[in-house]
């Protein structure tokens, strides 16, 4: 054997060693794929047709259920809005002025009573300045002709100066001060006309536009800027008046945007408009949500969802059993008839069935439980806890069935979240 042929024998042996290492994963992940160990009861059978040995592979993993309940619930009612800042404000300067100096721009968060801009302010300021001369010297001879008055006053009751010196001299005491109260007001009109020429923020929020660049002249009433409160956003909703009396302020709704799927927020009515559209029939309604993260921007359009009409059916889940995927709202059920067994039969602890993923509508909650809509039927069981790991068709064990207390059923009110039970 030549040198070249022995260096290639490692590497031949090893090609085929990792060809059949790959060949038996390949047959155990399809053992796997149809079904995998047998039951408990049919362990030593597996055993005895060749199988993996009997415990290297779970055959059912056991998972927590729990059954969806039927409960009756009001007809639930879809409406279009778009949402709005809670306050819009467009900031606008009181006096005439050169814009001197901008502190923002576009986009940026402000605090309440933050300057945003100001006006130049030489002329007020040299005015200002010789009001506030004018009057501390006129104070000055005021406190003067105080002092001469006084003097002369005690003279006079000793009978030592004439009426006409005594009258002079309370005529130029009165004079000097009415000459300080007009010059207060100077300077009080002044240091006024000096501090709106810094444009202030009425409240926090985020500036949407600036209208003025430094150098152009601002007439008074000009817009500068532009500035949104997104702390919170309000979406108006129009309702037909067969619900509007189900509707009173405070009542909770679900509330969803095109542009943020999978992000349900919730919303309170804030206000009732108490005279319908003529043409249509409808009332608005005003609808508050917390914007904390200020994700909402105004102008996204917004579906808001209530349980508004008649009573009808409805099927309850826990809130555990909802697996969330981007946009989708998944619960996984345990079905006992993809495992060969009878389909009639109840499935209880110990029982091992099938994993059916099943897509899901959510609707309102209520406590711990949520409404849902989709192929979903009183009485089935979803996976309430393992629901992260399982996947279709996969068997699994029932190992602990739970059963929380169900809300009692009431057609008379909605099943969403009562504005009462909900204040906190």
């Amino acid at each position: 054997m030549t040198d070249t042929s022995a260096r290639r024998m490692p590497t031949i042996v090893a090609v085929l060693m990792g060809a059949l290492l790959g060949g038996v994963l390949v047959l155990i992940g399809a053992w796997w794929t149809l079904g995998g160990l047998p039951a408990a009861g049919a362990a030593g059978a597996g055993a005895g047709q060749g199988g993996p040995p009997a415990g290297m592979f779970p055959a059912a993993p056991p998972v927590d259920a729990i059954a969806a309940v039927e409960t009756i619930a009001a007809e639930r009612v879809q409406l279009l809005g778009t949402a709005r800042p809670r306050r819009d404000s467009s900031v606008a300067s009181e006096v005439d002025g050169l814009a001197a100096e901008l502190f923002v721009d576009e986009g940026d968060a402000v605090r309440e009573g933050q300057v945003l801009a100001r006006l130049r302010t030489t002329t007020v300021e040299q005015r200002l300045a010789a009001a506030a001369a004018s009057r501390d010297e006129t104070q000055a001879r005021l406190a003067r002709a105080t002092a001469d008055f006084e003097r002369l006053a005690s003279l006079r009751d000793r009978q030592v100066i004439s009426a006409r010196e005594y009258d002079q001299a309370l005529a130029d005491r009165d004079a000097l001060s009415q000459a300080v109260v007009r010059l207060d007001a100077e300077v009080s009109q002044l240091q006024d006309q000096f501090d709106r020429a810094s444009i202030k923020a009425p409240f926090a929020g985020r500036v949407a536009a600036v209208h003025v660049e430094v150098g152009e002249w601002v007439g008074r009433g000009d817009q500068l800027l532009s500035l949104l409160d997104l702390s919170v956003v309000e979406v108006a909703v129009q309702i037909a008046e067969r619900y509007i009396s189900a509707v009173p302020v405070g009542f909770q709704v679900d509330v969803t945007f095109d542009a943020l799927p999978g992000r349900p927020y919730t919303g309170r009515v804030q206000a009732v408009i108490p005279e319908a559209v003529p043409e249509a029939r409808t009332f608005p309604v005003l609808i508050r949500i917390p914007n904390r993260d200020l994700a909402i921007k105004g102008g996204m359009a917004a579906r808001v969802s209530a349980q508004l009409g008649s009573p009808q059916a409805a099927v309850l889940v826990s809130k555990d059993v909802v697996v969330r995927r981007g946009d989708q709202v998944l619960v996984f059920r345990v079905d006992p008839s993809a495992m060969g067994g009878d389909p009639g039969a109840p499935l209880g602890e110990g029982s091992v069935g099938s994993v059916t993923q099943v897509s899901v509508e959510a609707g309102p909650a209520r406590g711990e439980w949520q409404v849902v809509y989709g192929p979903v039927s009183p009485g089935d069981l979803l996976i309430v806890r393992g629901n992260e790991r399982v996947f279709p068709g996969q068997p699994v064990t029932v190992a602990n069935l739970r059963t929380p207390a169900v809300p009692e059923a009431d057609p008379d009110r909605p099943i969403a979240v009562d504005p009462r039970e909900s204040a906190q």
